[in-house]
């Protein structure tokens, strides 16, 4: 009896301690992976030049507390089906000659989250911080993307509390008749949310929270979300980009 007992209490805390693990998510358009109205795919005619849905919200959770919260840097990373990435998945800074250069950008508007981001995706920003997309860059069939936000003072952050992290924004501009390829199914995964503290608490998630997802598909791709490497960067190294 007290051996079942034993494994039972065993079991309720193993169960326990899943439900609570940190972890990330992501979902398309102005929705944390917790709040009503989340989506995995988005689908589009790619008939205009305006879409104001294709935004990439990233999410995290931690298992902990974290008093000094100061910055997150997010990494992801995209496949397309065709063989090459195709003109309108190049989304390149304004130094090169892609199609469709300079048309990603990160925000931290967490206005536009459900009750603006004050109940179940919590925006912890509100306003305040400095950051960008650090890099997007491709090769063969495959796209990356990596972005930085910081605040110059502490935040308080609760643990098993989903928090709004940044959103990538893909404009729709030269898709009509300019740049090609808007039609192509493809898939992104984030693969790390860095969440990172004064005085050296770093926490890289790299796994989805529990419930969560990490993997996004464009135009019902089929294929399936194999996460590449993370590519990593430490709160010394996030701070010295926006000085």
């Amino acid at each position: 009896m007290k051996k079942t007992l034993l494994l039972a209490g065993l079991l309720l805390a193993l169960t326990a301690s899943v439900a609570m693990a940190a972890g990330v998510s992501v979902s398309w358009m102005n929705y944390c992976w917790g709040e009503d109205g989340h989506a995995s795919n988005l689908s589009w005619a790619c008939a205009s030049n305006s879409n104001a849905n294709i935004r990439m919200t990233c999410s995290f959770k931690l298992d902990t507390d974290m008093p000094t919260f100061a910055a997150v840097g997010v990494y992801m990373e995209g496949q397309t089906e065709a063989a090459a990435v195709p003109d309108w998945w190049k989304l390149g800074d304004a130094t090169t000659t892609d199609c469709r250069n300079t048309l990603i950008t990160l925000s931290t508007d967490g206005s536009v989250l459900a009750n603006g981001g004050a109940d179940v995706c919590i925006d912890p920003w509100v306003g305040g911080g400095y950051g960008g997309v650090g890099l997007y860059s491709w090769g063969t069939n495959r796209m990356h993307v990596n972005g930085v936000w910081a605040v110059g003072n502490a935040i308080p952050l609760t643990a098993n509390t989903e928090y709004f992290a940044v959103q990538f924004r893909i404009s729709a501009l030269r898709t009509v008749n300019t740049c090609t390829g808007c039609l192509t199914p493809a898939i992104w995964g984030l693969t790390k949310i860095s969440v990172e503290g004064f005085g050296g608490d770093i926490r890289p998630l790299m796994e989805p929270y529990a419930g969560g997802s990490q993997c996004l598909t464009w135009q019902g791709s089929t294929l399936g979300c194999s996460l590449v490497p993370t590519r990593n960067a430490t709160w010394g190294q996030i701070k010295s980009l926006y000085r």
